[in-house]
């Protein structure tokens, strides 16, 4: 889960091969690895997540003085649209947002990956403690023969 978590974080294409060869690498369970990218950027997610990415990424870099003065905003998209603003200076806002976005989406994605991690192991060891529980409360007993 964490491999795919993680690596489902980041904003690239690709995610499926990279988790496939980072798991069996790591010798890990492929199939819940591959599903969690779809969980953790799908369709209802994946807007929300990146935007949080990009906005956690820039107050990060501004904390530390290294934020890029150029940034993308919705009034750049309408300028690029009437002819005000060319599409180099566009490339460069969207270059420094893609960055700023894949600082957040490290963060962010190796927090996620740490929190499935250890949430995996704790629910694995749960669920292994009621099954033994279970089995102790109510012993199964072979039928008798006559």
């Amino acid at each position: 889960m964490a491999i795919g978590t993680f690596v489902g974080s980041l904003p690239f294409f690709g995610h499926v091969l990279s988790i496939l060869l980072i798991s069996l690498w790591r010798r890990a369970y492929i199939p819940i690895a591959v599903i969690m990218p779809f969980v953790v950027t799908g369709p209802l997610t994946i807007v929300p997540f990146f935007y949080a990415s990009y906005q956690f990424g820039f107050w990060l870099l501004d904390q530390i003085g290294l934020a890029p003065p150029i940034t993308i905003h919705y009034v750049d998209i309408q300028r690029l649209f009437h002819g005000q603003i060319g599409m180099a200076a566009m490339g460069d806002r969207l270059w420094h947002a893609y960055l700023i976005t894949w600082l957040g989406s490290l963060l962010f994605g190796g927090a996620l990956a740490i929190i499935a991690y250890g949430g995996t192991l704790w629910g694995w060891r749960l669920w292994v403690y009621w099954r033994l529980r279970h089995r102790h409360h109510h012993p199964v007993h072979p039928p008798r023969s006559p």
